[in-house]
């Protein structure tokens, strides 16, 4: 007896890369992303690991895997590019990481 094992790739997905591409793929559950052509097969050679696609999909996933469904039936992936921490001496060799509530309470002693 022979025993044929039939994977489906999973939902066709659209993400927005950093760099404003725009990258069709399919969210694996075992496998993860597989980068899709424009005929929705595989594509032979899939990004390079240092690829803008990655970055984006990375984050995708850490922020919770949000989506949109568009009017033209796609389903977008919505991710936000984190902001660059800010750091604040508070003497010596000490420091501490600056928030966004900070930020204000800061610019307020200012004035």
């Amino acid at each position: 007896m022979n025993l044929i094992h039939v994977s489906f790739g999973g939902p066709t997905l659209m993400i927005i890369d950093g760099k404003n591409r725009r990258w069709k793929f399919e969210d694996h559950h075992y496998c993860g992303p597989i980068v899709l052509g424009r005929d929705d097969d595989p594509l032979e050679t899939q990004p390079p690991e240092n690829s803008a696609f990655w970055d984006a999909v990375s984050l995708w996933y850490a922020q919770g895997k949000r989506t949109n469904n568009l009017k033209t039936g796609d389903v977008l992936c919505v991710w936000t590019k984190p902001s660059i921490q800010r750091m604040r001496r508070i003497g010596g060799c000490n420091y501490e990481l600056v928030t966004d509530d900070d930020n204000k309470n800061t610019a307020r002693e200012e004035q």
